[in-house]
């Protein structure tokens, strides 16, 4: 951010790109923007930009799973159909196949047995049982 300042003062006084450039070398050396990304951030400058932050970018949101999501398909699995494949539970939901699937298994630790999502972990009485 700092040396986007700079970059802005200089583009406001009127000096060139190059010059810009081999000042900021001056000062920072090894720190210092590589010469594209002065150049850039000058003609951004020129044009009348303001801001110093970077433009939003575009591509796969980070987060695909959100809380309401979770607390959705834990509600479906509880309360309507156990028995439910991904399909079902996407066609009800209206939530991607896979991003179900992954709340199931890592959120929610619920594993597939016999057509049935069950929780990963036993009980204590399970436990015991497999001991016997």
């Amino acid at each position: 951010m700092e040396q986007r300042t700079v970059i802005k003062f200089n583009a406001k006084l009127g000096k060139s790109a190059s010059e810009t450039f081999r000042s900021m070398q001056q000062v920072y050396s090894n720190q210092c923007l590589g010469r594209t990304a002065v150049f850039e951030w000058h003609k951004r400058f020129l044009e009348g930009r303001e801001t110093l932050e970077d433009d939003k970018k575009s591509g796969r949101p980070i987060l695909v799973r959100t809380p309401e999501m979770i607390e959705k398909v834990r509600d479906f699995v509880a309360n309507f159909d156990r028995n439910a494949s991904l399909k079902m539970m996407e066609e009800a939901l209206n939530i991607n196949r896979e991003t179900i699937r992954t709340i199931l298994h890592e959120d929610l630790g619920k594993t597939k047995v016999c057509a049935k999502f069950v929780p990963h972990t036993l009980r204590s009485d399970q436990k015991l049982a497999r001991i016997n």
